[in-house]
This record gives C-alpha cells, structure tokens and sequence, in this order.
C-alpha cells in the first residue's frame, strides 16, 4: 500500500495495516481514534497537543479549495456571492468531518516513517 492510499484510508503510517480510527464512525465522537496500532503498536498520539499541526494543514487545504469553489461559482457559473457562500456552507457541513480525519491521518504521516518490518517487531513503549 502506497502512502496516499494509506493516509485516505486511515491506516497506521508505521506499518500501513492498522486502523488509526475506531469504527464505525460516530457523530459524538467523529475523532475517536484507537491508543496504539492493532498490528504495530505505533501510538496514535505520539505526544500531547500532536495534533496541532493538522489542524494547520486542515486550514491551508481548505482555505485555497473553499476560495475556488467560491471563485467557480461566481467567476463561470455567475451565481451572486449570497448563493456561492449558501453552496459553500452546504459543502463544509457535509465534509467538515472528512476534512478533520484526513488532516491527522496526513499529519501522522508526514511525522512517523514506514517501516515495512513493523508488523515482525511491534513497539511496546
């Protein structure tokens, strides 16, 4: 498994096999994750406050992808900034989630290597 078919599928960027989140996913707790990796080990949370820098790359992401919605909408469909900004609340309340969960299972990515060994000697710290 490649790394973008690992981060889009929430698994464990150590050893690419294990579920970064619990399922089934669940409105209370849409960011529940698991401690520690099934397979591996690798911890989910390696420190308090790791998660911030997703939230940095969630902000970049989304900012330049809901200024072109907004830019197509009133640029080439020529819909007013009212109808563009409703269009654009609809999208961000159906993908706020998604955005949040691809944005740490990316950031755990960027931080912790693939190591194709990690199934054969899991971490125990």
């Amino acid at each position: 498994m490649n790394i973008l078919s690992s981060v889009v599928k929430y698994k464990c960027p150590r050893c690419r096999e294990g579920e970064l989140y619990k399922a089934p996913f669940k409105m209370s707790n849409p960011l529940d994750m698991h401690e520690r990796c099934s397979v591996c080990g690798q911890r989910t949370e390696p420190e308090p406050g790791f998660y911030y820098g997703a939230m940095f790359l969630s902000y970049i992401v989304t900012g330049f992808l809901y200024l072109s919605i907004i830019g197509f909408c009133i640029m080439v469909l020529k819909w007013s900034v009212n109808q563009s900004f409703l269009l654009l609340l609809a999208f961000v309340a159906l993908t706020y989630f998604k955005t949040a969960r691809l944005s740490r299972s990316l950031w755990i990515h960027v931080v912790v290597k693939y190591d194709p060994n990690a199934r054969n000697k899991p971490l125990t710290n």
